[in-house]
């Protein structure tokens, strides 16, 4: 993967092995920036823009390979599509496409050609453009594999542009931290369960945030029981791993900051316990930490960009397995907030660790907003697919916050209807609340059951079960497995509330 990512002033000669040049697709020639370096290759970039075979399509890529004195050069030219469609994803995409293209050329540097007349073309403001194409280009050279396979051979990028330093520095650095995140996300989330238990999840979360300067307390199992999160302790019952709970506080001392409490779901094993899931794509379950990976990496890449906010992220760190001690359908837990549940099925279990995670955030720190985040529901990879993240709350203006946020980032949401409908739902007959409300609104029921538990505190809810991992279909920076969806949508999500405090 790409380490290294520096900022290049448009003076000089080019010497990377590989020069992209990104164009939309109603470009007819280059900028003046691209024209100048295309001399330098003979001209082949031009070249390819002039042919009647290159449309400039999103992630169209031509590669040609010219002589530069006694070595080879490639010209890369990658399309963006039309202007008026180019935003984060599709720019983001259209850049991992030109990444993967050099690929079978084993190179180890590549630069980047960002036009200032061409990221002004954009819909999006060039700190977008810029920060987008090199998350695309470098997200794209991550091996899913870890080290088992073959490795892309990528190593550096340089930023060649015309754009003024001073606008770019902060830019460029906060793609590549945000870039150094997801990757060690998605490598969490690849790992397979035997080795990423709750114990080695909780640790790595420990890890992340000492490097960041973030403040971070791993609860055992005796904390947990002392805090009373009777769902937590069930979930975990039929495991032998020990259950852990992780609290990361960021500026949480500076207290006219508003204070915003992230929830992440972190089961590192699903087996869906009594209610056992069919094999099939079962050993996709180790990715059911996704949500408590992402809030962690997310507050860190807060911390990185010293974002004025106070952050407090809240991890139960679990696995959901059939063992003698294991809960069972029929069984009512009773929860941190004093409030039971009706277990109607063990294959709901997120719902249940986030129910007491969300009360003890609510009662503990008082927050202005809790969000949950979560691979919580088949059902809204039913309704949405594995591009679009379930996005459901309390405040309509937090709802639209994110929504914003996910422009922003290029991790698309899509708002679903929530109200006293929906919390009716969950109603339990010899509880509070049941577990699961059936196969009928599923992704919704089991966001309101969650967040029933966050009382008259606003909240928000995203089901990342679709968009967590990629069989093969996602965008093109999006390597196969496990995506590192939802750290950016949260960094974002965090410069609104910042920006709006």
């Amino acid at each position: 993967m790409i380490h290294s990512v520096l900022v290049r002033a448009a003076k000089g000669r080019v010497t990377e092995d590989a020069v992209v040049f990104p164009v939309f697709s109603e470009a007819k020639r280059l900028a003046a920036l691209a024209a100048r370096i295309d001399k330098g290759l003979d001209g082949a970039a031009a070249a390819v823009l002039a042919s009647e075979t290159f449309r400039g399509e999103r992630g169209e890529t031509r590669v040609v390979t010219v002589k530069r004195g006694r070595r080879w050069a490639n010209a890369v030219v990658v399309g963006l599509g039309p202007r008026a469609k180019a935003d984060a994803e599709e720019i983001a995409d259209a850049l991992g496409a030109a990444a993967r293209s050099l690929y079978p050329l084993k190179l180890t540097a590549a630069a980047l050609v960002v036009d200032q007349a061409v990221a002004k073309e954009a819909p999006v403001p060039v700190e977008f453009f810029v920060h987008a194409a090199i998350k695309g280009f470098v997200l794209a050279t991550h091996d899913p594999s870890l080290g088992a396979g073959t490795t892309p051979t990528l190593r550096r990028l340089s930023i060649v542009t015309d754009i003024p330093a001073r606008t770019l520095g902060g830019i460029v650095r906060r793609a590549h931290d945000l870039c150094g995140l997801v990757a060690r996300v998605r490598d969490w989330v690849n790992t397979p369960a035997n080795r990423m238990t709750p114990a080695r999840l909780a640790d790595e979360c420990r890890k992340m945030c000492a490097e960041y300067d973030v403040a971070c307390r791993v609860w055992s199992r005796a904390d947990i029981e002392r805090a009373r999160m009777g769902a937590v302790l069930a979930v975990a019952s039929g495991s032998r791993e020990d259950p852990r709970f992780v609290v990361a506080h960021y500026n949480v001392e500076k207290k006219t900051l508003p204070l915003v409490c992230l929830v992440g779901k972190g089961v590192t094993f699903d087996s869906g316990g009594v209610s056992i899931k069919p094999w099939e794509k079962m050993h996709e379950m180790k990715g059911d930490m996704a949500g408590g990976a992402a809030v962690i990496a997310a507050i860190a890449c807060a911390a990185a960009s010293k974002l004025p906010v106070r952050v407090v992220g809240l991890v139960p760190c679990v696995e959901n397995m059939p063992g003698g001690g294991a809960f069972r359908p029929g069984d009512v837990l009773t929860t941190s907030s004093g409030k039971t549940v009706e277990v109607l099925t063990t294959d709901a279990e997120g719902r249940l660790i986030l129910a007491d995670a969300v009360a003890y955030a609510r009662s503990h720190y008082r927050p202005d907003l809790i969000v949950d985040v979560a691979t919580l529901t088949g059902g809204v990879v039913v309704a949405l697919g594995t591009r679009v993240a379930g996005l459901m709350g309390t405040s309509e203006d937090h709802v639209d916050a994110m929504r914003t946020a996910a422009e922003r980032a290029g991790e698309p949401v899509w708002p679903l209807p929530l109200d006293d409908r929906y919390f009716a739902m969950v109603k339990g007959e010899i509880s509070d609340y049941k577990n699961y409300a059936g196969r009928n609104a599923s992704p919704v029921t089991g966001g309101a059951m969650i967040g029933a538990f966050a009382e008259g505190t606003p909240w928000v809810h995203l089901d990342i079960a679709g968009t967590a991992w990629n069989e093969g279909n996602g965008p093109s920076y999006q390597t196969r497995g496990a995506t590192g969806y939802g750290v950016e949508l949260l960094v974002r999500f965090l410069e609104i509330v910042a920006e709006n405090r």
